[in-house]
Parts: structure tokens; C-alpha cells; sequence
């Protein structure tokens, strides 16, 4: 064969083994995967401008959105929408350039006009304090945006964090103004890995493959998830073939889990710190006012068995604070030591107890928080539980409604900045004028160490004057069946559902 032949022939096999691969690359979505999850979502959820930042309404973000940058396997900032970003050496401007094509789920194509649109709509709890600290966001071109702060702004980025706030995913303009806010909410369009089918409140969440989403096309056609409040039924769920995962699965109902061999118990990690508010320690005429009361309470607690019980594997902490984080600070648990307890309730006024309040955990604990319950009715300090469901729970301690109360809080952001962001914040209940005059100055510095001796500064005052009580570190195993392949927990510690969705795979 001449040399122009073959030249020829290697040209055409070339041109054939793309086409092979490209399609393989693409392959079609296949399949069905069920979970049985522990947590129930609001409608508000669905939507960004009002989503809940938690790791509870990180899910349907995760599921039907996308955002400029955030956590992902290959880092906590990873450029997504955006495919990069800069910082100005003041924190005073922030720059993203555009991935161009992106798609939303009915077609139109995200740019910057999405991207002004989306941040101006935000109306989550931190809204205020960036949309006051924003001086403009320019449009430079369809691909490029620039924010302009007033003042330096170098906790920005930590903002798009889960946990902190839902401002950096971005939504459909054009969709929008045409369905309203409220149409939104019942049919939302989004740029994610999978496109909406049916949300049933209380009971389910049906979402599809979007087959041209930019970064990949999902391998699993057809995710469905089903609230299954109770997690015995979770498990047995699991074991009849009804469902392939159920979440949150503690106790007793883990152990019971634990002994049979056809299922897998994944856990992955998770950033949060189980924390206790007492929202009365600023009214001078409640006994919570009296630090000695605070502290009574902390050392009334056996956080070791707390730990060992429910939350096997885990520690008990002393911080508000990772342990990973270079920022923050690390105290000592206070000692399960009752005797000591009384002891200062009978100094502070007290030693018959008194009546603490109501007390509001998250369902998904409460078996953790009634032992709390046992532990403080023990030395005298009674309680009255309230069992909300979680969007309940979330407006009732958003809206100011826990105000003279007790909750139980799981403190979710990564960082100690945005945990302390999230606590001194709009819905916060109160602060020491100490420690919000540090925290104001946190917030104008821009300098490292500056920073961190500051913040420093702030952990040790709230610890002495036991302003939250710490309890332990909290972990959420899961059941999985035979049809899940690997371990779909890929973006750690900051989100512990099975993410990203693009990436989860089902043995075929």
C-alpha cells in the first residue's frame, strides 16, 4: 500500500477509536438508586436565594445546582461555574472568569447576567452583611464579573462554604422572571448534575440525569429520595431491597445493621460539633445569666459515654473549633464531675435546680439530646423537650422563636470565622459586648497573624464564660445494600451525604 494509503487508513481507524471513546465517555445514564433519608425539606430548599445552608439543605443544591466554586473532592474552593477566580492583595475585589457553555436545565446558558442576578436574589441570613459590605459587581463581559467590596472583605470565599451560605449558586435569570418566585419553588431549574422531577413534602424528592451537564454526564439515570423518619424502618428498608441506602442510622438499629453480611455501614466524615444555647444567659433574671449556672450545666454532662453511645467513634471537645482548622483553638473537654455541679448551683441561688426551659434538639438526635435531658435532671435543672421537625426546627431557631429557650445545634461551618459569622450573625441571640468588639475588629483585618491572634482572642472568652457548651463530635453511618458501588462519600469533612452525584455509580 502506498505511504499516501496508509496515511489514509491510520487517519480513519484515529477517527473511529474517537467516536468509540467519546462515546463511552458519554454514555447514557442507566438505572435507579433509592435512599431512605432521615431528614425531611422545605420548598425553600430548592431554591438558592432561600436555601438552607446546613448540611440538610446542602442536598438539593448539591442535587439540582450548581455554584462559582465550591467543595468538591479536589478542594473546599474548587472553581466550578467559574473556572477561576482572583483576589485583589486588599480582599477589596474578587474576580471570576466564566466556564463558557454551561447549561441550565431547559437550555439557556448561564453568564454573567445569571451571575448579578443570582447574588442580588439571595435573601438567606447572611444577606445583609454581604449585600451592605458589596460596593458594586460589575459585569466586565458576558464571561467575566468582578465584585467591588467597601471595605477588605477576606472571609468572602468562605461564604460559599457549606454551612455558611447559599449566595454562590447560581440560577436561571431569564427562567425566573418569567415563572416568579413562588413557580420556582415548584418547578426549579438549575445548572447541576441532575434536572427536578417531583418533590412531595414530607415524603419524596425525584430528580433525573441532566445529561448535558457541563462537567460530566451523571452514570445513574434516576435518583429518588424517600424521609423515612424512623431509622428501624430505614434499615429493614434496606434489607427487603425497597431502597439501596438509608442515612443516619445510630443505636441500637446500627448494631442491628452491623450483623448482617449482605450489608456495608459507610461513615463519612463530618465537621460538626454537637453545641448547646442557652439564649437566656443575657437577661439578668434568668439563672442562666449566672455563669456558674453555665458551667454547672457543662460539667453535669459525661460527654465519654455520650460519645460511646451514640456517637460511637467519636470525641468529646472542649472548642467550637476544628481540630484541623489553623485558625482555631483547641480546649479541654470539661470532666463529667455532677458533685461539682451542685455545688455551684447552690452557690449561685440554686440547690433544689431550677426550671431551664424548653429544650429544642434536632429530631434526627434526640435520643442524644434525652440523655442531656437525664443528665441535667440530675442535678436539678428540668426541661421540657420539643420535637420539630427539621424546616420547622430551622425557622423556629431562624426566626428568633427559641429566644428564652435551650437548643441543640449542630455548629456546621468549617471554618471557626464562619462558625463565628453563623453565631454572632442576624439570627444570633445575643453577644458580649467583649467579644463583639473583637469580632468587629476581626472583620476589618486583613492581615494573618493579625487575624488569628484576634480570633484567638474571641475562642478564649467564649470558653471562660462558657457562652455554648460544647459536647462532642458527630458522625452519620449509613446502611448500604448490594447496588451501590464503592464509597459515594467523596466530598469530606464538609458534606456527608453521598456526593458528588455526578460521580456515584450502581453495580449493574
Amino acid at each position: 500500500m502506498s505511504i499516501k494509503g496508509n496515511i489514509y487508513k491510520f487517519f480513519l481507524i484515529f477517527i473511529v477509536s474517537l467516536i468509540t471513546f467519546s462515546n463511552y465517555s458519554h454514555a447514557s445514564p442507566e438505572g435507579t438508586l433509592k435512599q431512605a433519608i432521615h431528614w425531611s425539606i422545605s420548598a425553600d430548599w430548592l431554591d438558592p436565594s432561600t436555601g438552607q445552608p446546613g448540611t440538610l439543605g446542602w442536598f438539593p443544591l448539591q442535587l439540582f445546582h450548581d455554584a462559582l466554586v465550591k467543595s468538591m473532592p479536589e478542594g473546599a474552593y474548587t472553581p466550578c461555574l467559574a473556572e477561576s477566580y482572583t483576589v485583589s492583595k486588599d480582599s477589596k475585589v474578587y474576580e471570576f472568569k466564566l466556564r463558557k457553555g454551561v447549561k441550565f436545565h431547559n437550555g439557556d446558558v448561564m453568564t454573567a447576567e445569571d451571575v448579578l442576578f443570582s447574588f442580588w436574589r439571595y435573601k438567606g441570613r447572611q444577606a445583609k452583611l454581604i449585600h451592605e459590605k458589596t460596593e458594586k459587581v460589575e459585569i466586565v463581559n458576558p464571561y467575566l464579573v468582578r465584585f467591588h467590596f467597601k471595605t477588605p472583605f477576606p472571609d468572602f470565599l468562605d461564604f460559599f462554604l457549606p454551612g455558611a451560605t447559599t449566595i454562590g449558586w447560581i440560577v436561571p435569570k431569564k427562567y425566573i422572571e418569567k415563572v416568579g418566585d413562588v413557580g420556582y419553588k415548584q418547578r426549579p431549574i438549575g445548572a447541576g448534575p441532575y434536572k427536578f422531577v417531583e418533590f412531595v413534602p414530607g415524603v419524596k424528592i425525584i430528580a433525573e440525569a441532566f445529561e448535558e451537564y457541563w462537567k460530566k454526564t451523571p452514570k445513574i439515570k434516576r435518583l429518588e429520595f424517600y424521609y423515612i423518619p424512623d431509622q428501624t424502618t430505614r434499615v429493614a428498608m434496606v434489607k427487603r431491597g425497597e431502597v439501596d441506602i438509608a442515612t443516619q442510622i445510630k443505636d441500637v438499629a446500627l448494631d442491628e445493621a452491623k450483623k448482617d453480611p449482605r450489608l456495608r455501614i459507610l461513615t463519612p466524615l463530618s465537621p460538626v460539633r454537637f453545641l448547646i444555647y442557652m439564649t437566656s444567659q443575657w437577661d439578668p433574671k434568668s439563672p442562666w445569666s449566672d455563669l456558674r449556672v453555665r458551667r454547672a450545666a457543662s460539667l453535669a454532662i459525661d460527654r465519654e459515654m455520650l460519645a460511646e453511645v451514640h456517637m460511637p467513634g467519636c470525641k468529646p471537645v472542649g472548642s467550637i473549633a476544628l481540630a484541623e482548622d489553623p485558625m482555631g483553638v483547641q480546649f479541654p473537654p470539661d470532666p463529667y464531675d455532677p458533685e461539682q455541679a451542685k455545688k455551684l448551683l447552690a452557690e449561685a441561688g440554686y440547690p433544689k435546680g431550677f426550671y431551664g426551659g424548653k429544650f429544642y434538639p434536632q429530631i434526627t438526635y434526640w435520643a442524644y439530646a434525652e440523655q442531656i435531658a437525664t443528665y441535667w435532671r440530675a442535678i436539678g435543672i428540668i426541661i421540657d423537650m420539643v420535637k420539630l421537625e427539621p424546616p420547622a426546627w430551622f425557622a423556629h431557631r431562624e426566626g428568633g422563636k427559641m429566644k428564652g429557650d435551650i437548643f441543640m445545634d449542630p455548629s456546621v461551618p468549617p471554618t471557626i470565622g464562619l462558625r463565628l459569622a453563623y453565631l454572632f450573625g442576624p439570627t444570633s441571640y445575643g453577644n458580649y459586648p467583649d467579644i463583639q468588639a473583637l469580632w468587629e475588629q476581626y472583620q476589618k483585618e486583613v492581615r494573618i497573624e493579625a487575624r488569628k491572634e484576634i480570633i484567638g482572642k474571641i475562642q478564649k472568652l467564649i470558653y471562660e464564660k462558657v457562652m455554648w457548651i460544647p459536647l462532642t463530635e458527630v458522625n452519620s453511618p449509613a446502611v448500604f445494600g448490594q447496588k451501590p458501588k464503592g464509597n459515594p462519600y467523596k466530598i469530606q469533612p464538609y458534606i456527608w451525604f453521598t456526593a458528588p452525584f455526578e460521580d456515584m455509580e450502581i453495580i449493574k
